[in-house]
């Protein structure tokens, strides 16, 4: 490397400071450097140089031809070690970063790790933190910006910053020895079991909105024999013949085994979840938006 550049780089912010304001003052100012350091370093790039960069005019300064000749070079080298830098910070935290993902406990089996595996094949450095639990909470924590992203049963509230990924018809569970599991192919109605106590969610979980906008639709106050905090705990209270409930359909395992309850089908128009993923109002981190791009664009693929 020339000896020129060596000496050179350190100075070349106050010599494209004073090309830009012609007055050693006002170049001080604007870099937030006392006045005499301008002057040196002016005098320093000259002597490097062998040639003078300014001369004075008048009560300011201005270029001198050979300073008129290298500023634009300068100006252009400053350029591209930003544009180096800004690309080193996007690699960096292309590699690196953080996801926090909030998500309904429902969605923890299945949804959430097929997504974040097919997040991490080309981030493997990348952290996800996860919270789970209802969807109040979640939305909560988006809201407080404790998570960039929330997957949870969509409604209405969020519509310009959420995509959905699927939705599903909703059952009427009811214990194995019901009145109605006899023709478990039939579809049935909320109002058919309206008199019947109920295992429903506590508030604050999507499936206990769902129960109520039912409830609602047909016409009924249910009697509200149980709450739970999980859908598998719900299942079982069903499956201990303490109530009915309406939840996902159950996945039966490979091998046969005892059920505990009967899955009806509904045909109450409101018996359906759209699940989705929200996303903060903030601005999103670099790796946060990358997961957030991911999901809208391939996210029904990847769940398919």
């Amino acid at each position: 490397m020339r000896t020129e550049i060596d000496a050179l780089l350190p100075l070349v912010r106050t010599v494209l400071a004073v090309a830009e304001t012609e007055h050693v003052t006002d170049a001080a100012h604007l870099l937030g450097i006392p006045q005499p350091t301008v002057s040196r370093h002016l005098a320093r790039a000259g002597s490097a140089l062998g040639v003078d960069l300014v001369e004075r005019r008048g009560r300011g300064i201005a270029l001198t031809p050979a300073g008129h000749v290298l500023v634009p070079y300068l100006a252009r080298a400053v350029r591209e070690i930003e544009t180096g830098l800004d690309a080193m910070a996007d690699e960096d935290a292309r590699v690196r970063g953080r996801v926090a993902i909030a998500f309904q406990n429902t969605l923890g089996e299945r949804v959430v790790p097929r997504l974040i595996e097919r997040f991490r094949r080309d981030r493997s450095g990348v952290t996800v933190e996860l919270d789970q639990g209802a969807r109040d909470r979640c939305l909560a924590r988006l809201d407080r910006g404790e998570s960039d992203v929330a997957f949870v049963a969509l409604g209405d509230e969020h519509r310009d910053r959420s995509t959905e990924l699927f939705s599903e018809r909703l059952v009427l569970a009811v214990p194995a020895g019901h009145r109605l599991a006899d023709r478990p192919d039939v579809p049935r109605a909320v109002a058919d079991v309206a008199d019947e106590p109920w295992v429903t969610m506590a508030h604050g979980y999507g499936i206990r909105s769902v129960h109520e906008l039912l409830w609602r639709a047909a016409g009924s106050t249910p009697a509200i024999a149980f709450q739970g905090q999980d859908i598998h705990t719900v299942r079982g209270l069903v499956g201990a013949g303490l109530g009915v409930s309406v939840l996902p359909p159950e996945v039966r395992p490979s091998e046969p085994v005892q059920a505990h309850t009967v899955d009806l089908p509904l045909s109450d128009a409101h018996a359906e979840r759209r699940i989705g993923m929200v996303w903060s109002d903030r601005v999103l981190p670099p790796q946060a938006a990358a997961f957030r791009d991911l999901v809208i664009s391939e996210g029904r693929a990847v769940l398919r």
